[in-house]
């Protein structure tokens, strides 16, 4: 971090101003590094900051936010000039520590506390786990059994599923910190939760003699390892004019979806070697067969999206919100596919809904609105696509190509429907100020 000081001879400010603006400064730049390093989107970040240092009334307070740092400065010809840059070196997916930021931001600029007590709270947010390795663990599992379900599996495959998305929650909480490496513990943690679904389905049919559908528990167990936050962040700091963030974002959504393919290949392998490659079949049924069939999808989506929320750290009382994005976008979609649309149609539809919700639940509960639609848009992200490319080259059956075009068409339905939704909404922001100015005016 640098810190750049220079005092005007010229200026009238006390000799504590001075010290305020920098502690300021430092509280803007803590502010910035805890929402980028949580996940947050580019837009917000700098929005975030720069309200912040708006509160001094300089002629001249920005932000500029990459995805590895953030520069702050702050200047005026009759004041001091203030400049920090600092250096993020990861991030994480802490979506509850970005709503618990955001909180404290505003508080701040309304004047609710001081700049002290913004600082107090920063500090223990920073150092703060809302869970215990214990509730992330079962986080996977829910995430993992809530999936299988929707894509297609029983409820025994769910309740089976659960070996697998142990098995991916004991690779990245234990052994993860000790590889250091997050490619290469996306690895591990797929072939884990592959080799499981295998020997699992291998060990129910010759013991019990009971069929269990491989595929569905893994894709259940990927898909807590697919990035969605990353796909969703790149989409919309893209939309929002940030190509740099965005295509940071982008390529690091790629390589991640790239390496959870090189475990599940590499878990492939290995049940092939083993003599266990009958247990794994290509077949999924997204569609609805009947209601029941539809409330079970869509109970088990909202189920999913709360293990979600617990690896998200999302504070518990948001959590009955985010289940209700994850259900709406799931039924929206089986609806769509109910009345003949495509899985990109589909998709688009669903995403649509979501991306409403978020905002009206964002804006009554004061909250960001990535909270609501990261874990809406969780169940629309394209896991089935890493599976079937992968059985495709593995088997030599399918055109792995044509699906992965599929997975990439189905992420700009995503991405185009959020930035239909988030214009008409500031449509409807901007006449509702409009109106408002026009009747002040009148009276």
């Amino acid at each position: 971090m640098s810190l750049t000081l220079e005092f005007f001879p010229k200026g009238e400010t006390t000799l504590e101003s001075p010290e305020y603006y920098r502690k300021l400064l430092n509280m803007a730049s803590l502010t910035g590094v805890l929402m980028i390093s949580s996940g947050a989107e580019t837009h917000r970040v700098e929005d975030t900051v720069h309200r912040i240092l708006s509160t001094t009334g300089f002629e001249h307070a920005e932000a500029m936010v990459f995805p590895t740092g953030l520069v702050v400065t702050l200047s005026d010809p009759s004041s001091v000039n203030l400049s920090i840059t600092e250096r993020v070196p990861g991030v994480s997916n802490n979506l509850g520590r970005v709503a618990d930021v955001n909180q404290v931001s505003r508080e701040f600029c309304s004047g609710k506390i001081t700049l002290d007590e913004a600082v107090d709270k920063l500090n223990i947010i920073k150092n703060e786990r809302r869970f215990s390795n214990f509730m992330i663990i079962v986080g996977y599992i829910l995430a993992s059994c809530g999936f299988c379900v929707m894509f297609g599996g029983n409820f025994g495959d769910a309740i089976c599923t659960f070996f697998c998305g142990l098995a991916a929650g004991l690779v990245n909480v234990y052994l993860g910190p000790k590889i250091g490496k997050g490619f290469v513990t996306c690895i591990v943690a797929s072939a884990a939760v592959t080799v499981t679904a295998v020997i699992v389905a291998f060990l129910s049919k010759q013991i019990f003699d009971i069929s269990l559908q491989a595929q569905c528990m893994i894709i259940g167990g990927i898909m807590p390892l697919v990035p969605g936050l990353a796909m969703t962040n790149a989409a919309r700091d893209i939309l929002h004019g940030d190509h740099l963030s965005g295509g940071a974002r982008a390529i690091e959504a790629f390589c991640v979806a790239a390496m959870v393919a090189v475990g599940v290949g590499a878990g492939m392998a290995i049940a092939n070697v083993c003599g266990f490659a009958d247990t794994l079949i290509l077949s999924f049924n997204l569609s609805i067969e009947t209601f029941t069939r539809f409330l079970a999808a869509t109970a088990c989506s909202a189920i999913a999206v709360v293990g979600f929320a617990l690896l998200f750290e999302i504070h518990p009382r948001l959590m009955p919100y985010c289940a209700l994005c994850g259900a709406i976008s799931w039924a929206v979609y089986l609806v769509a596919d109910y009345f003949g649309a495509s899985g990109v149609w589909s998709t688009f539809y669903a995403t649509l809904a979501v991306d409403l919700f978020s905002h009206i639940s964002a804006r009554t509960l004061k909250t960001p609105v990535i909270i609501f639609l990261i874990t809406g848009l969780l169940p629309l992200v394209p896991g089935i696509s890493i599976y079937k490319s992968v059985y495709f080259v593995m088997y030599g059956e399918g055109d792995a190509g044509e699906t992965l075009l599929g997975a990439i068409l189905c992420v700009g339905a995503i991405a185009l429907a959020i930035f239909l939704m988030d214009t008409l909404l500031d449509m409807d922001k901007r006449l509702r100020a409009y109106i408002k100015q026009k009747r002040t005016h009148k009276t």
